[in-house]
Order: structure tokens, then sequence, then C-alpha cells
């Protein structure tokens, strides 16, 4: 793996202002933000002027107020509200591409299906979690579907959301927000939610050179980890780990993903780490063909640990010997082994999760990751799943109201598919959000770039 930190870039040379800039001030453009006045700030823009974080945020709370208004008076929402919106989001990203960045750029991994046992074996990796990291793999993108970039990499954001954008006080519903429920939530909430995931979509086009309208979120929702609580069913339900896994093998059409941080180990929670499990560079090999070599010791070994006992030897020749003590805690013995088992021939990148920091990185099986036990305390965070699978054109010719062909139409469909705040069946909330995922490069981007 390659390893580079960016870190922000501050030019040195005093930037060239046009006659026409300078008819302009930062007092005018902030005005102009207070009253919602989509044109004036375009203009502004449009001439050098920039939205700097403060003023930005000025933005935002005017737009969620302006939508509060509407709501209240039930009028329609007007299209300097989404207008302004799409000036927030760009000015959203001019600020992240200032900030500290770490990518490692990796080779990208799919499932070898030349390998001659993959047919009689692959049952393995669908019953078995604990046996994903042995599916054999060869180099190259599977992205089945899609367009993705033929470059795969991590990429961690120490500060991805700063504190107001990431804070469960300002924001607290957004501690469990998803899509298919937003009858109850706050405007601001929604807005910010999507204000994220927007964020992220397009640092994916920025990282890995992707035409903007070629990426859509898939899936997004927030996440309660609860040290000593088991997860009941998948998405959002709680849980204090995840198991290893590969995002492209849960989902054929996860092309990139990304996890947000909404808090911070060492003061919310205690362990759930972020890991990246990948194979050892020096011991895989080694230990691959040790197994070959001793089947029925590993054999015993196995069905030892099928039945619970515990063997006071190291699971393989050259592995650290374990100290077992028949007086010893069985449970801590035996957690102590899966953990030995979990971790021999792999090698493990931690990150440790701090709020308004986030982790983005192609979906494919170069990026097998887990989620280690939380051992107390609450870690709320923010999964979400990008394609590159493109929307047939005929579903947009399905839907009741299909592309937005203006302003106001954007403006009918954010209200449509997010603010309305009512009360729905559920096929019904699915068939909404559905239309939002198609919708939602046409909702977050000015008509100039549909």
């Amino acid at each position: 793996p390659q390893h580079s930190v960016e870190q922000p870039q501050h030019s040195v040379e005093q930037p060239q202002h046009s006659v026409e800039q300078l008819q302009y001030t930062k007092e005018q453009l902030q005005i102009a933000v207070g009253k919602l006045d989509a044109d004036a700030v375009s203009t502004m823009l449009n001439a050098g002027l920039a939205l700097d974080e403060k003023t930005n945020d000025a933005a935002f709370w005017t737009i969620v107020n302006a939508i509060d208004r509407a709501e209240a008076r039930n009028l329609p929402l007007s299209g300097d509200v989404t207008r302004m919106l799409h000036h927030v989001f760009d000015a959203d990203m001019d600020h992240l591409l200032q900030r500290e960045k770490v990518t490692t750029n990796i080779t990208c991994m799919q499932p070898d299906d030349t390998d001659e046992e993959m047919a009689s074996r692959k049952m393995n990796y669908v019953f078995d979690d604990a046996d994903h990291k042995n599916l054999p793999l060869m180099e190259g993108r599977k992205c089945e579907g899609g367009s993705c970039c033929d470059k795969c990499s991590r990429n961690i954001f120490p500060t991805f959301a700063l504190d107001n954008e990431s804070s469960l006080r300002i924001f607290p519903d957004m501690a469990s927000l998803t899509f298919n429920n937003l009858e109850k939530v706050p405007a601001s909430t929604i807005i910010q939610f999507v204000r994220l995931i927007e964020r992220v979509r397009r640092t994916i086009a920025h990282e890995y050179g992707l035409p903007l309208s070629t990426i859509l979120p898939l899936q997004a929702y927030s996440r309660k980890y609860v040290a000593g609580t088991t997860q009941q069913g998948g998405g959002g339900g709680e849980g204090d780990f995840v198991i290893l896994h590969t995002d492209e093998s849960t989902h054929d059409g996860y092309h990139y993903s990304c996890v947000l941080y909404l808090s911070t180990q060492g003061e919310d929670f205690e362990g759930g780490d972020f890991i990246f499990n990948d194979p050892s560079k020096s011991s895989g090999e080694t230990i691959k063909n040790e197994e070959c070599e001793d089947d029925e010791l590993d054999d015993d070994f196995l069905e030892a640990l099928r039945n619970g006992e515990i063997l006071d030897r190291p699971l393989f020749d050259d592995g650290p010997v374990l100290n077992v003590d028949e007086n010893d805690n069985e449970e801590e013995n035996h957690n102590a082994l899966e953990d030995e088992m979990r971790r021999s021939g792999r090698e493990f990148t931690s990150f440790h999760p701090k709020r308004g920091s986030g982790v983005i990185f192609s979906s494919g099986w170069e990026n097998m990751h887990e989620v280690e036990k939380i051992t107390s305390g609450t870690r709320y965070a923010v999964p979400c799943f990008f394609t590159t699978c493109p929307v047939p054109e005929a579903a947009y010719d399905q839907m009741k109201v299909g592309k937005p062909q203006t302003d106001e139409d954007i403006a009918d469909d954010w209200i449509a598919l997010l603010l309305a705040h009512r009360k729905e069946e559920p096929m019904d909330s699915v068939g909404r959000v559905k239309e939002l995922l198609m919708k939602w490069h046409y909702m977050c981007t000015p008509l100039s770039e549909h």
C-alpha cells in the first residue's frame, strides 16, 4: 500500500481581482445570504467571492428557517431555497479539500472464479462469517453493473464534518435517522443529513475521478452500537460489534462506501475500532503451507474448539503459546482463542473513531473490514453506500413526476421526497425512498449539471 497525507493547501499567491469582483464585499455576501437572495449570491460567487465556513453555516440556517416558514404557512417552497442549498453543497466541498486527508492506495481485488476449489468451497463463505477472509481472490475490480474507477483506496478524513455539523446536541434525531421514517424529524436534521451524504458523494467523485452524475447513494442511515447488546436483524439495529465482511459481497451494487462518526472513542464509548483486515504480508503464505502439511492436527484443534475445549498450544506452530490455567475463566480463555484465530495470518489497520471524522473507501474485496466489540458506552455512526449503476430512463418515465425541469420542480421534489412530514404506510415509504435515491443527483445539483 502507498500512503499519502495531504495537508491543507494554502496559496501564497495574491488573488487577481477583477474590476467586477471589487464591486462586492464579504459583508454584502453575508447580507444576501441572510435575505436568501440566491441571484445575488450567485453573482457574487461568480465574481470571485466565496462562502467561508461561518457564512456557509448562516446560509444553512437561513434555508432551514425558510423551509419551516413555508411548512407552517402551507406554502410551496421557493426555488431560491434549493439554489442556495446547492451553493452550500459547493462550499462544503471547497472547505473539505482544505482539510487533512490520509490516503492509502491499494490493489483492487475480487473473488477468483478461476480457483478450482471455488465452487465446492463457496458455500463456506455464505454460512461461516469467519471464513470470509479465506475467500480466494484475484486482482481487479468487479463493480457489477457499474462504471467504477480501476483504482482502489482508503481515505481517512480526521475532520470530515465540523463540530456543529456532527453534533447530536444540535441534531439529536440524527442518532437514529432513516429515510424511511421522516414524519417527526425536524427539517434541520433532514437537510443536515442529506448535506453530509452529498458531501460524501462529491468526495467519491473527486477521489476516484468519476463524473458526479454517475454516483448515487444506495443506502444511508444512522446506526447505534451499544455495549452488551446483540444486533437484531440488519440495517440500523443495535449491536456491539460488526463481523468481518466486504460491502460489495453484501450487495453487488455497493461500489463505494463510507462511515461517518457522530461520537468519540474514549469519551462516548470504549472499544469499537473500525478495522481493515488484510492478509499478512509476512506470515500468510507460511501459515497456508503449514495448514496443508498438518491437516489432521488442525482438524483436531477445530473439533476441540467446536466442543468448547481449550487446548494448551498455539493455533499454528509458529504462533504465540497461550498460558491456559484450568482455574482461569473458561469464557475468557475461549475468547482469547477466538481472537488468536481471528488475528492469525492477518494484518489489522485500526481507525479510532472521533466525532466528525470519516472513512471513505472502495467497496471491493481489497477492503474487508469489521468493527471490534464495544466494551462500554454507545457508538453512533452513519454508514452509507454508493453505486455507479445507472438508473434506466424508463424508471423516470414511470414516476408520477419525472426529472425536474425548473428550480421550482427541484424544490417540489425536496418537499415531496424529504420534507413533507406526513404519515406513511410502509410500502409508500419504500417507494418514496426509491424515487429519492434515483433523483438524488437532480435534487442536489443545479439545472446546469443535469
